[in-house]
């Protein structure tokens, strides 16, 4: 996990947690840019998935970073549409 991360994490309404997952994993599975997701990260979200654990604090981390790494300017303009504005900054820094 990136530096950061967390703190953004902490700044998504838990009431929202499942909407994220499921739009966060889209992302993540309609993507062309697979070549710049690290396998490790990769295989830390098989394993929660496995585990039903990807719509919770640790699950919605590793589902940002993935994301971020392989569609930031879309994930940004999702939280940007669920009016999640105050994210994008914070997500931009810890992401960089």
């Amino acid at each position: 996990m990136r530096v950061g991360a967390k703190k953004v994490v902490h700044m998504i309404p838990v009431s929202l947690y499942s909407l994220v997952s499921k739009r966060l994993i889209e992302l993540i599975l309609e993507t062309k840019k697979t070549e710049s997701l690290p396998t490790s990260l990769a295989k830390s979200i098989l394993y929660l998935w496995q585990r039903d654990q990807l719509d919770n604090a640790v699950g919605i981390e590793k589902l940002l970073e993935a994301a971020m790494f392989v569609e930031p300017e879309k994930t940004l303009e999702f939280f940007r549409e669920i009016g999640l504005q105050e994210i994008v900054v914070p997500l931009k820094e810890a992401f960089r």
